[in-house]
């Protein structure tokens, strides 16, 4: 067939235009790449979306599709996607549950390049060992940070009081502040998992670190007694009314203006937090390690680590590589900390976020680090204790009935040491 000289022309035109879209960087994605992500603040949904954008700038043939999800929905959603296939690069969190969707095959490690491009851009070792299970790391670090206790150091200059190293020195501090009309805690539990902060502490300073990692495995249970001495010392605050009743039902962020009019004296809380501490007050928040509860017991802290991981199920795993290694050469992950005041994985020491002396204080006394509660616990296990937590922390405060709610839940959902 041969065709007419104008219509000859537009169909090799056309021609010339289709094979011109194939190639890389000519206007239309030949790839694409899904990433899911937590939004924890606004600073850092910002910061993600300018490092995605630039990204898709420097590899247009990447077409780069990104989910910005609430945290708690997050965490219920991420599975199945994992197994959806839904997604090509997911953020999560080091610790048990990341151990356990590795070895369900639903995750893949890092390849041998990248760990060894981590290294050479300097990033924490300790950041890369941390997710390193079977002999392959499954996360590219992204930041970590610290738990503690934070306060306002113009209130702690005027009452004439210092944040407390001792448990004696804590329950000190907060008679005192009640006895000036402050209540001395806030809490933010209705996510539960800051109540879950307090057993965390609570059992690391009264048990150590090998009963705590025993607990959460299901390897130890929790009619335990000393489990129960960890319920007794903290009724014991709750029934003296050192926690702030209005901030019991609320989410961790709201209590945060009743420390600023000092209508609460203290909050346990990950420094992270200070994210959203308005710029004038800032320089005024202090933050200091939870107290030892004995002298004998070595400071164990909660130490989160937030990573990026690679679903088994990706049909882009170039693409993929492709954006971890701009995150590492880039520097991106600095950027990522600085928005959520956290530590970058890959540290060079430029920028130190609002709380960082303190933080690193209290990991450098550190005798050992822990991820979190529903980080290390058996994933069966998080729901019937933040609902056992929920009702401890309602009048009157009942060990006995706390401990064999969740006990009994826990047997009832299998979370028993496999």
């Amino acid at each position: 067939m041969t065709l007419p000289v104008s219509a000859a022309r537009l169909w090799l035109a056309g021609a010339v235009f289709c094979a011109a879209l194939s190639l890389p960087g000519a206007g239309v994605a030949a790839d694409r790449l899904v990433i899911d992500y937590v939004i924890s603040n606004s600073p850092q949904r910002s910061a993600m979306i300018n490092i995605i954008n630039q990204f898709s700038a420097a590899n247009p043939d990447i077409q780069v599709v990104h989910n910005g999800y609430p945290q708690e929905q997050y965490k219920q959603d991420l599975i199945t996607r994992l197994r959806n296939g839904q997604t090509d690069l997911a953020f999560w969190y080091a610790g048990a549950n990341l151990r356990e969707a590795a070895r369900n095959k639903l995750l893949a490690p890092l390849d041998a390049d990248t760990v060894a491009l981590l290294k050479k851009k300097k990033f924490v070792p300790a950041t890369i060992e941390g997710t390193r299970i079977d002999g392959e790391v499954y996360g590219f670090p992204l930041y970590y940070y610290v738990w503690g206790m934070l306060y306002r150091k113009s209130l702690f200059e005027r009452m004439g009081l210092r944040p407390p190293a001792t448990w004696s020195e804590f329950l000190q501090v907060c008679e005192k502040l009640k006895a000036a009309g402050i209540t001395p805690i806030g809490l933010g539990a209705k996510s539960a998992w800051p109540a879950a902060a307090w057993f965390d502490y609570l059992n690391l300073r009264i048990n150590g670190l090998e009963f705590h990692r025993k607990l959460l495995n299901g390897d130890a249970h929790f009619t335990d007694p000393k489990v129960h001495q960890v319920f007794d010392v903290w009724g014991g605050l709750l029934r003296k009314g050192y926690f702030f009743a209005p901030t019991m039902d609320q989410e961790i962020d709201r209590v945060l203006p009743y420390l600023y009019r000092q209508h609460v004296g203290m909050m346990l809380t990950g420094s992270f937090i200070a994210a959203r501490f308005p710029a004038a007050i800032a320089p005024d928040m202090g933050f200091f390690s939870f107290p030892s509860y004995s002298a004998e017991m070595p400071q164990y802290e909660e130490a989160p680590m937030d990573v990026l991981v690679l679903p088994a199920n990706s049909a882009h795993v170039e693409a993929r590589k492709r954006f971890l290694t701009f995150l590492a050469e880039s520097g991106a992950t600095r950027v990522i900390a600085q928005a959520d005041q956290t530590l970058a994985a890959q540290s060079d020491g430029a920028t130190q976020p609002v709380l960082g002396e303190a933080t690193n204080a209290i990991l450098g006394k550190a005798a050992g680090l822990t991820y979190f509660f529903d980080r290390d616990a058996r994933t069966e296990l998080v729901t019937p204790s933040y609902e056992g937590l929920r009702q401890f922390l309602k009048p009157p405060y009942d060990a006995d009935q706390t401990i064999r709610y969740i006990e009994d839940a826990r047997r009832k959902s299998g979370a028993e040491s496999r």
